[in-house]
């Protein structure tokens, strides 16, 4: 039987469903999120601003922080909590400092049997208030992102809006940080939309305010991300938009293939248009001179499952190997058929290092592609590290460096090599 001791409990690589929450309302200018629970809470903020988003406006100088806890405890439980917390977050919702105001709680407080979505829905005031529920004894960091995306899409006001032909709404967007990595990613999908006779209607998130969010029900058709399924799916059918799921459009194969499915399904065919293959050829032949150097070397990916999906399909066009994944979340659905020899969803830090010492030689790893955990809690085994995907610490973007669409795939063929070249992580 494994030792469980609590001097035994290896280091898991998992990252908590309240995390993803924030990351979805620090992506949305002017959002509140409520937490019911003690101020233990508000340490993960502090995963987020300050440290991976420079520009976070989660946290205030002046106190009103975007991000509140109420303080409930375990025990002595109040006698009507509904109506004090109902109390409270009309208070917050009248108050005219936010556009719109998310209510979740810790799992206590699940156990006692609250109702948060119908707690936030009984709550009348200026601004919309949406609950998701508690999930963080049997969820992550990306469910958590999903759920509070899809309580965005239903706080939306009500109200029927026209449809604007060949227009896209980009939901479940990943919008980690306000720095300008994503911005450049964000320029980058535009202009390769608009080749493809696309206008970009929405991204959704992307650091501006709530109300900029219902931009998504003018779109003809909305392309669902890996990270926003439910609110894609439930603002297509309430505009009646064409709905498309999609990955993510990384890499020059992957970014053509990502651009023929939205053409596609915006119902002016899947053949890409000179102009986009001539931005294609373009940026293959910026990355030519690198192919030599990066073939046939084997890299370790630790972090996100949906980037690792992407960058693996991205890894195989620089002739490179992902030899070993270790992704940080509960087991989910990847869209990829082909796995690495060495493969695990939440290892234990000390499970994957051996797993990796077992490599046969050939296989070995040479670079470790990741975020920062997988630096500072040793799933980049000492490797020469290029820091990627949230959360990310060590590296910043105050410059355009995007790593999707044709630029992102230039960019990142730079970092990697870079990376081979700068030699082991130093922590």
């Amino acid at each position: 039987m494994k030792n469980t001791s609590p001097d035994n409990l290896g280091k898991t690589y998992n990252l908590p469903y309240l995390l993803g929450y924030f990351l979805a309302v620090n992506a949305v200018s002017d959002a509140c999120a409520v937490v019911d629970g003690p101020n233990c809470v508000m340490p993960k903020v502090d995963f987020i601003a300050g440290n991976h988003d420079l520009n976070s406006t989660l946290l205030s100088a002046d106190g009103r922080h975007r991000v509140i806890c109420t303080m409930t405890n375990p025990l002595p439980q109040d006698l009507n909590p509904e109506k004090k917390l109902s109390a409270l977050l009309a208070g917050i919702a009248g108050g005219g400092d936010f556009g719109v105001a998310l209510l979740t709680g810790l799992p206590f407080l699940k156990l006692a049997g609250l109702d948060y979505e119908g707690i936030a829905a009984s709550v009348r005031a200026r601004i919309p208030v949406a609950g998701l529920p508690p999930g963080s004894l049997d969820a992550d960091w990306l469910d958590g992102y999903e759920q509070a995306l899809d309580a965005l899409a239903r706080a939306l006001p009500p109200g029927k809006r026209k449809l604007k032909k060949n227009s896209v709404a980009l939901v479940g967007y990943l919008a980690d940080r306000g720095e300008r990595d994503h911005a450049a990613n964000i320029a980058e999908i535009r202009s390769l939309l608009a080749l493809c006779g696309l206008s970009l209607a929405c991204v959704f998130p992307s650091g501006g305010d709530f109300a900029g969010l219902s931009r998504a029900l003018e779109a003809g058709t909305v392309v669902s991300l890996p990270y926003g399924r439910k609110a894609a799916a439930r603002l297509a059918a309430r505009s009646g938009a064409k709905l498309v799921e999609t990955g993510l459009p990384l890499g020059l194969a992957g970014t053509a293939a990502w651009l023929s499915s939205v053409k596609a399904a915006a119902g002016l065919g899947p053949d890409l248009p000179p102009a986009v293959l001539t931005a294609q050829r373009g940026a293959a032949a910026e990355m030519a001179p690198l192919l030599e150097l990066l073939a046939h070397r084997n890299v370790v990916f630790a972090g996100d499952p949906y980037l690792f999906s992407a960058f693996s399909a991205y890894a195989r066009e620089l002739r490179l190997r992902v030899s070993a994944a270790f992704l940080d979340s509960f087991p989910r659905p990847l869209g990829t058929a082909r796995l690495p020899r060495v493969f695990f969803f939440a290892p234990e830090s000390e499970e994957a290092l051996k797993a990796l010492k077992a490599l046969p030689k050939f296989s070995r790893p040479e670079l470790a592609v990741g975020n920062s955990f997988a630096a500072t809690e040793g799933y980049s085994a000492g490797l020469p590290f290029m820091e990627f995907g949230f959360p990310s610490y060590g590296y910043h973007a105050l410059a355009d460096e995007p790593f999707f669409g044709f630029a992102g795939a230039r960019c990142l063929a730079g970092r990697l090599l870079n990376s081979f070249k700068a030699g082991p992580y130093q922590a």
